[in-house]
């Protein structure tokens, strides 16, 4: 799989074809060594008091999250003696039962991931490498159960502003509005707190001072955002987490879930992100595609080291205050000729090279006019990790990647509607407090989500249930995704390609590329040649945007 081929979509794949419980566990008494070394007797180990009876927790779990039920209660409530016999319980057990080992389980979420890891493996080998190749990286929040209290007392008394005892929470739509607000804003790797002026913890949970007022907030892991009025006084709060998925491009499955406090920056918690990918893919994918919110310079340094190309729009930082061209390359992160001082086209590029291992690019003059133009010429990435990248932005595997990043968004409402995942409202929230619980379900929720996936396709060795194909690109498509950037390139003068020209330029750049029809995807099933259709006479440049 090369990076850059352009992606095609498989739709389908995430039907929810084991929403009932008995289907599921046919699934699994099918494929016995999917839970090799993870099940309940190898991690709820005991070594004093009376011995565990009989019975998987894990499946019990399973069952739980597959059900998406909220509540254990009522879940426990409604569930039959077939059920939990069937793996491998002599009885129903009681729900204190359930709820003990439910919660030991949270010390385990990593056992969940290793499921999901086997599964993931054996779908990336059935689909020749498709599944991982691009991935979509995205957060959304997930509430807490759990309110601000006011709670000054003794010396506190005297300065406080008798505020209301219990703040009223925010809805969901103005924390996202708000963290949305702050992507405009220069990035901080400091927590966010909104109004809060400090937070401290102790063994009632976690306190928060606004405007010399203490209130108490019991989910000690939970962030924080205060809001206060013009007065000073608090008005709003909201307290919860957000919970960041890496989405699988070719089938729409989650790939990694993490979850962290609510005032952690998402790019703070990347890399903990990054590293889960590349631990359930067991390599890195070939393209990232995030959202403003990772537009740093160390999310792309991490990516270019690890040979992983950044599709992120651009952000304003305090090191870039505005996006310029620089001597070297422009503000697309074209490199120039040093000979001509014109337009290049890609080479290749080499994330571990030379004496020290520095990522760099290699490229060559689109319009040579010299014989050194000729030459074969390269550029550090460290130069500007945000510019310099190994998918450039004129590729056509680039803008498809950028053009359809909003549609795998959708992922959040699906795993709330199916798994209960990240629940962000007072409806659909766990009801127990922490961390703990909000990232177990979600490593559940990726067993769930790829045992799906392997089984409608048949990567387990079982009849392919899902009719529909691939979603393969048109040239129609593929042209209108590259024509803006072209446009807007020669709009500001940094193509030195007329237009007369351009479809040559182009066979050239998709040639340097691929090396040739073979290397940008025959046999890939990623539908029509990127090679040929660069070929054929390109459409009409649209006027460039105001």
């Amino acid at each position: 799989m090369r990076r850059s081929w352009v992606p095609a979509r498989l739709t389908g794949a995430i039907d929810n074809t084991l929403a009932r419980w008995q289907d599921l566990l046919d699934v699994i008494e099918q494929h016995p060594p999917l839970l090799d070394g993870v099940r309940s007797a190898d991690l709820l180990t005991k070594t004093e008091g009376r011995p565990r009876g009989s019975g998987d927790w894990v499946l019990a779990y399973l069952l739980f999250v597959n059900s998406a039920e909220r509540e254990l209660t009522r879940w426990h409530r409604s569930t039959s003696d077939e059920l939990w016999q069937r793996i491998g319980f002599d009885t129903t057990p009681s729900y204190a039962a359930a709820y003990k080992n439910f919660k030991a389980l949270e010390e385990h979420e990593s056992a969940f991931r290793t499921i999901a890891a086997r599964l993931i493996h054996v779908a990336r080998e059935r689909s020749d490498g498709k599944v991982g190749h691009a991935v979509h990286v995205d957060g959304t929040e997930a509430e807490a159960h759990s309110r601000l209290i006011h709670d000054c007392d003794g010396d506190e008394l005297a300065s406080c502003s008798k505020q209301a005892q219990l703040p009223r929470r925010v809805t969901n739509a103005d924390a996202r509005q708000e963290r949305h607000r702050l992507v405009a804003e220069q990035p901080t790797d400091d927590p966010l707190y909104g109004a809060a002026d400090e937070i401290v913890e102790d063994e009632r949970g976690k306190r928060v001072k606004v405007n010399d007022c203490w209130y108490l907030l019991s989910d000690v892991d939970a962030g924080i955002r205060a809001y206060t009025a013009k007065d000073g006084r608090l008005r709003r709060f909201w307290a919860g987490y957000y919970s960041i998925k890496a989405i699988d491009h070719y089938t729409g499955g989650v790939l990694a879930v993490h979850v962290v406090d609510a005032s952690t920056q998402e790019h703070v918690a990347y890399p903990d992100v990054f590293d889960q990918l590349c631990e359930q893919l067991g390599t890195s994918p070939k393209a990232v595609v995030a959202d403003r919110g990772y537009s740093l310079p160390s999310v792309f340094e991490l990516h270019t080291r690890a040979d992983v190309a950044t599709v992120i729009p651009w952000r304003t930082h305090h090191t870039a205050p505005k996006r310029e061209n620089f001597p070297r390359f422009d503000r697309h992160g074209i490199p120039r000729c040093k000979y001509c001082d014109g337009e290049t086209t890609y080479e290749r590029f080499q994330h571990d090279s030379g004496p020290k291992d520095e990522p760099r690019l290699w490229f060559r003059c689109a319009r040579p006019v010299s014989p050194g133009c000729e030459r074969s010429q390269t550029i550090f990435c460290k130069e500007n990790w945000r510019l310099l990248l190994p998918l450039w932005r004129t590729a056509p595997a680039y803008q498809v990647l950028r053009a359809t990043h909003g549609a795998y968004e959708s992922a959040h409402h699906r795993w709330r509607e199916r798994y209960a995942v990240a629940g962000d409202t007072k409806a659909d929230r766990p009801k127990r407090r922490g961390l703990g619980v909000q990232q177990l379900r979600g490593s559940a929720a990726l067993v769930i989500e790829w045992l799906t996936i392997c089984h409608r396709q048949g990567w387990l060795g079982g009849p392919v249930l899902n009719a529909r194909t691939e979603s393969v690109i048109s040239r129609d498509e593929a042209d209108g995704y590259c024509a803006r950037i072209v446009a807007r390139r020669q709009a500001l003068g940094l193509s030195g390609v007329e237009p007369e020209l351009m479809a040559e330029h182009q066979a050239a750049v998709a040639n340097a590329y691929g090396g040739g029809a073979s290397g940008m995807g025959a046999g890939s099933a990623y539908g029509k040649l990127v090679t040929t259709m660069l070929e054929e006479e390109p459409p009409p440049i649209p006027e460039p945007e105001e």
